[in-house]
């Protein structure tokens, strides 16, 4: 039986390949935004005190248009309506866990770790909150540190797509969609996905697109399960 240090410790350890990828999202991110017009430490606090790279993303872009105030709110939290589902996935298995821990560790649950902690899980694994904080621990920390290098040499970049590194947010999601292909259930699943969030993107744009094809994967996973 593994110490609570332990597990902590194979955490982190085990959401390194994935958090890796982290230090190109945290750079890339710090570039735009101070091409936005922030600081380094308006930069870094978006990053430290929300922590959600997608919305982060998205918050920049507006803000380099400048659009300011409640488009920025309501878009955000839109595009980050999956992490309720990913809570509601996770919490069933934390029952009596006292709700301050679980809030602790709901407030690092993003892509990358709820990928690594779902993917744990669906092996068969024990539950363990020590485990789970140790993923979270260290991606934060990449991010952070990403942001922060970013950030601080971001007026020195004009133009990051000349380095490809716009593509680096893109290549962790296809990463995480390659390794969770576990049955040809999952592959039809995001087949339809897909399908789903790029009618929503012709539709009304990358938000719509994210909320629909999140959505999708849900319906098909809980009818599935129901069967």
């Amino acid at each position: 039986m593994y110490s609570s240090y332990a597990m902590f410790g194979k955490g982190m350890r085990h959401i390194l390949p994935v958090a890796a990828a982290g230090i190109v999202d945290g750079l890339v991110f710090g570039l735009l935004a101070r091409q936005a017009g922030l600081g380094i430490t308006e930069a870094m606090l978006l990053s430290l005190l929300v922590n959600a790279g997608s919305s982060q993303f998205a918050a920049v872009g507006l803000i380099s248009q400048g659009i300011v105030g409640w488009p920025i709110l309501v878009s955000t939290a839109l595009l980050n309506a999956r992490h309720l589902l990913y809570g509601l996935s996770l919490g069933p298995r934390f029952q009596g866990t006292p709700v301050w821990k679980l809030a602790l560790i709901g407030g690092t649950l993003n892509d990358e770790t709820y990928a690594l902690k779902a993917t744990y899980l669906e092996r068969g694994e024990k539950p363990s909150l020590a485990y789970f904080a140790g993923a979270s621990t260290a991606d934060y920390l990449i991010w952070n540190a990403g942001t922060f290098a970013g950030a601080w040499f971001g007026a020195s970049f004009t133009h990051t797509e000349a380095y490809g590194l716009d593509f680096a947010f893109i290549a962790t999601f296809l990463g995480f969609l390659a390794v969770n292909l576990l049955s040809s259930f999952h592959i039809k699943v995001a087949v339809c996905a897909a399908a789903a969030a790029c009618i929503a993107y012709g539709l009304a744009g990358s938000t719509a697109a994210v909320i629909a094809g999140t959505l999708t994967a849900v319906v098909i996973g809980a009818v599935k399960d129901g069967q």
